[in-house]
């Protein structure tokens, strides 16, 4: 757990999020994840269904090895258990459930472990948006933007009111533009730079895009003075 920075204001204040496997194949987990933590990542996600438990652990020890020395986060996908086991600071859900499911999901975790969802429609949105279990939430942007552009109508980022959401897709620096003119301010990635030529270039180009965008944004700033005081 990072202790220095809530999670909460964490989560709050995180730009850019990615998604990788455990990068069995090329075996260098822990030298990319130190190349895009340094170029920018703010949090890390291990996602790659139908692993072993005790790989998957091992995995997230190691992107947590890495995060840690910058206070960033990782964040486990899908499972309580390994949450339990890893000590989790934030746990994704891949689908959006229903709330019954997701109060049952939230009560096996931590006190201070931050719940996410995922939404791939304007109801799950909504539903995701008033849950009251769910800290944050994951946008389908995939296709197209309309989704998150619907996002940034109902909880606009830089309001203290709104839940935390992240445009989940692909991003290079036009789409990225894109998405800034209708309101996205965070963004969760994958292959943009697991299949980088140089993930450290491409991540700092993203971060410091998302950087220049929150700076110049007084709404941002002043969101960004509250997370830090609350320390939640």
């Amino acid at each position: 757990m990072n202790v220095l920075i809530g999670i909460g204001a964490q989560v709050k204040l995180a730009r850019l999020v990615l998604t990788t496997d455990t990068r069995a194949q090329t075996g260098d987990l822990s030298q990319f994840l130190e190349a895009v933590v340094t170029g920018g990542v703010d949090v890390v996600r291990i996602h790659e269904p139908g692993l072993d438990h005790e790989v998957e652990l091992a995995a997230l020890r190691t992107a947590w090895d890495v995060a840690a020395r910058h206070r960033h986060l990782v964040m486990v996908s899908d499972s309580a258990t390994l949450a339990a086991d890893f000590g989790a600071d934030a746990v994704q859900l891949s689908t959006a459930g229903d709330s019954a499911s997701l109060a049952e999901f939230r009560s096996r975790l931590g006190r201070f472990t931050r719940l996410g969802s995922t939404a791939t429609n304007s109801s799950e949105l909504r539903r995701l948006l008033d849950e009251p279990v769910v800290d944050f939430v994951m946008v389908d942007a995939g296709n197209d933007l309309a989704l998150a552009a619907e996002a940034a109508e109902l909880a606009p980022v830089g309001s203290p009111d709104s839940k935390p959401w992240y445009a989940a897709g692909e991003f290079d620096a036009a789409r990225l533009e894109e998405a800034i003119r209708v309101g996205v301010r965070r963004i969760a990635v994958q292959d943009t730079l697991t299949k980088a030529a140089d993930p450290h270039h491409t991540a700092q180009q993203l971060s410091q895009r998302l950087r220049e965008v929150w700076a110049s944004d007084p709404e941002l700033t002043r969101l960004t003075f509250a997370a830090l005081a609350d320390q939640s």
